[in-house]
């Protein structure tokens, strides 16, 4: 923020107008200009946010930390598409831990029938080839 004052009085010694604000916020400093893809935020902005970035966590000349709202870590947003999102991941979790063929016999009858499955549509598509060739079609 102390650099963005300096750049506002340089402006305003410089300016012939007396209106900093137009000779300063016409073109960003080359070192600070934005790289790539122009963006719909204006530069001004963009320095703002910038100071705003760079003041927080950092000790000021007597010392002094300024504290904000935000913390280490980003807070979930509070909207239902988000709820939706944890409540579905949470399902997904518990289905996960729920045991399945705890027993020894359970997993050996699993096994059983998934193979009878497969058994099934083995021969479900040897029929199906088999009708292919008699019509000629494959």
């Amino acid at each position: 923020m102390a650099r963005f004052l300096l750049q506002l009085i340089g402006a305003m010694r410089r300016s012939k107008t007396g209106s900093a604000s137009e000779e300063l916020f016409r073109h960003p400093p080359p070192s600070e200009a934005p790289q790539g893809r122009p963006s719909t935020i204006s530069p001004v902005w963009l320095w703002e946010a910038k100071a705003k970035e760079e003041e927080e966590g950092v000790p000021d000349e007597e010392g002094w930390v300024k504290v904000t709202r935000r913390g280490r870590r980003p807070v979930l947003p509070r909207t239902e598409a988000a709820s939706l999102r944890v409540l579905e991941r949470e399902r997904r979790k518990r289905a996960r831990k729920e045991l399945l063929n705890f027993y020894a016999w359970q997993h050996r009858e699993s096994k059983m029938e998934h193979l009878a499955q497969l058994r099934k549509k083995f021969q479900e598509d040897k029929q199906k080839i088999e009708l292919g060739w008699a019509q000629r079609k494959f």
